[in-house]
């Protein structure tokens, strides 16, 4: 069997350029994240109650504030107080500007990469109407509980083999996905078929700031050397996790094949490249900012 080159042990490749575009293969995604999906359902250390993952009311009223600026949107509507937890585990969000409350009421809304389900149900509690798809099976089983309309789907397959899905969605989301691709750039063009005209797209990318750190890099090289089963990859996550809690921030770090990080003028001009215009990156005053989260509105 044709071992599949690695970009970034076997070609000293870690920074995205698209004229890498068609130069690496697949690999079987469905499994990627699947076991930190199956560590949130069982409740494991360092897999719920983190911003990066967890579905509960509280967990969700925060994302509707990093999305909005409206704090405790759903304690409000349900009378209940918020708990005092510490839900800081993971980071928070620095987006400007803020969609409005009402922004996504009634629109056709699609979570591409949906993982367990926090923007699946973020959308939803804020009036969109959600499809949520992804390939991992444990994703899924996590997601069917805040969402009925759910379906597995290898993002690759949008433009070749699902013509239901172009120009389907009013708001397509795909957070942390694109970059832990083959080819993240034909990602891009798959997720952007979905976006009506007139609808917008949102995506989150690596930046090259911390994912292209010396640190990461060596341990992300360690780790695929050292660690061959479940077992193993989860005592190494804990073994470098600044606190047990935060284990699922490693794993998601260590775990991909693909780890690429994608300069900021790469990621505006896919939208540019793929008929998109306001194009606005959210996070751009954020300090020390791991990713860009970048929307676009494509044209008529």
């Amino acid at each position: 069997m044709t071992k599949i080159r690695n970009p970034h042990f076997d070609d000293n490749r870690v920074v995205w350029s698209d004229e890498y575009s068609g130069q690496y293969m697949p690999i079987s995604y469905d499994v990627q994240f699947d076991d930190q999906w199956r560590l949130f359902l069982e409740r494991a250390v360092g897999f719920h109650d983190h911003t990066g993952v967890e579905i509960s009311d509280d967990f969700i009223d925060d994302r509707i504030f990093e999305l909005t600026g409206v704090r405790d949107y759903l304690a409000t509507r349900k009378g209940v107080s918020r708990s005092e937890q510490n839900r800081d585990i993971g980071g928070r969000l620095y987006l400007e500007p803020k969609f409005p409350i009402t922004y996504f009421e009634g629109k056709r809304c699609l979570d591409i990469g949906c993982g367990a389900g926090r923007w699946t149900k973020t959308l939803k509690s804020l009036g969109g109407q959600v499809k949520s798809t992804d390939v991992s099976r444990h994703g899924l089983e996590s997601t069917r509980r805040v969402n009925d309309d759910v379906e597995a789907l290898n993002l690759f397959d949008i433009i070749d083999k699902r013509p239901d899905l172009h120009g389907f969605a009013d708001f397509t989301l795909c957070w942390g996905v694109l970059m832990c691709t083959h080819d993240p750039y034909r990602a891009f063009q798959n997720v952007a078929a979905t976006v009506r005209p007139g609808g917008e797209c949102y995506i989150m990318v690596y930046a090259p700031t911390y994912h292209a750190s010396e640190f990461v890099l060596s341990t992300r090289r360690r780790f695929h050397q050292q660690a061959r089963s479940n077992e193993e990859k989860l005592a190494f996550a804990y073994e470098i996790s600044d606190v047990p809690e935060n284990a699922i921030n490693l794993l998601d770090m260590l775990n991909t094949f693909y780890n690429w990080v994608i300069p900021q003028e790469v990621a505006v001009g896919w939208f540019e490249k793929n008929g998109f215009e306001d194009v606005i990156v959210l996070n751009r005053n954020e300090p020390h900012n791991c990713g860009w989260h970048i929307k676009g509105r494509k044209k008529y």
